[in-house]
């Protein structure tokens, strides 16, 4: 019970930052199509094409658990202030603008930005 939690949690701190995020920048139509056709070949783990229950469950506990080891110190707990400063280095990460202007909204290598589901 406890991990359906905290799973609840990081995924609805993760729909906040996206939230915010996606008030900076709109991406046009063919940009965000992209996105989601990347996205749901990478949640489509048996790529035929639709997400079945378990596809989305497995992604998204492993998500939950490669946030959890980011944010987990030595004791293998999270803390509030080891929460607060993990997100506040992902919101940093994210608001860096590269050379062109233009806002980052990919913070992390291998993941899709959040909040679309």
């Amino acid at each position: 019970m406890n991990y359906v939690v905290a799973l609840a949690a990081v995924v609805a701190v993760s729909v906040t930052g996206a939230r915010a995020a996606h008030h900076e920048k709109k991406p046009d139509d063919a940009a965000m199509a992209a996105k989601m056709d990347a996205h749901f070949k990478e949640v489509d783990s048996n790529a035929d094409g639709q997400i079945s229950e378990q596809e989305l469950v497995d992604f998204v506990t492993a998500k939950a658990k490669r946030e959890f080891a980011a944010m987990a110190g030595d004791d293998g707990l999270v803390s509030y202030d080891e929460m607060k400063a993990h997100h506040q280095a992902k919101h940093e990460a994210m608001m860096k603008k590269p050379a062109d202007g233009a806002v980052d909204e990919k913070p992390d290598a291998g993941e899709h930005s959040e909040g679309h589901h």
